[in-house]
């Protein structure tokens, strides 16, 4: 058997740094501008979690601070990210994706992809997979982790809705969980600080650093939508 697919992401609001790295790309962000690093990170095991390494001045270690969520035949753990990049130190929070199923693009128009991280104890973990065909999202499969405090739960229903700009970029964002005998969704809403789209392997992937709001907290997270590299014009909100 293969070894899972690995996927870093992390968030220093207060340094104004974000990344994403996965085998085949890694893109930087500083505040608004991206930077997509011209060749792939080199993404490890370690000891204590996971370490992210490229020349280009990229050295990240990521201890995870959760239990794995499995979500759409992935494993996503919280993470505390410490290291440096372009020579700055980070201390933050981010997410170690490890992905044991692959998804079939034959069934597969698009995959939206969802963390929210507020703190150590508090995120959102979303994936939602839509199949070849549908109309809207009201026909997607949605799974979805909430972290709060000591609680950890798989959302018994779960809704995205997405605001698009002119290109098909996700712009705002709102997120809807059911957990478990809960009488009222839990609710959390996102805008995009910063955004690139990326052409890899026949698929487009319009990639977002978004700030979230839920119950009161503040945080950071991405938002990234997979599609296939052909035209989309989406609704206003889907």
């Amino acid at each position: 058997m293969s070894e899972p697919a690995l996927a870093l992401a992390f968030f220093d609001g207060d340094r104004g740094l974000y990344g994403t790295m996965r085998a085949g790309a890694a893109v930087l962000f500083e505040g608004d501008r991206p930077r997509a690093l011209g060749a792939p990170p080199a993404l490890e095991r370690a000891a204590e979690g996971f370490v992210a390494r490229h020349p280009d001045g990229l050295s990240l270690e990521f201890r995870p601070v959760s239990a794995p969520a499995e979500i759409a035949g992935s494993a996503v753990r919280v993470c505390r990210v410490s290291g440096t990049v372009d020579g700055r130190s980070i201390d933050c929070l981010g997410t170690a994706g490890e992905t044991y199923r692959a998804p079939s693009w034959e069934s597969l128009d698009a995959i939206r992809t969802i963390s929210a991280l507020f703190d150590e104890e508090h995120a959102v973990l979303a994936v939602a997979l839509r199949p070849r065909g549908a109309v809207g999202h009201g026909q997607e499969a949605v799974s979805a982790h909430v972290l709060s405090g000591e609680e950890s739960a798989a959302a018994e229903e779960a809704r995205i809705s997405t605001v698009y700009d002119g290109e098909g970029r996700q712009r705002t964002a709102g997120v809807e969980l059911w957990i478990g005998e809960e009488d009222f969704p839990r609710r959390a809403s996102g805008a995009a600080r910063a955004g690139i789209s990326l052409s890899l392997e026949g698929l487009r992937v319009n990639v977002a650093v978004f700030g979230w709001h839920m119950e009161g907290r503040e945080g950071l997270g991405a938002y990234e939508i997979t599609v296939r590299d052909e035209p989309v014009h989406p609704a206003a909100a889907a």
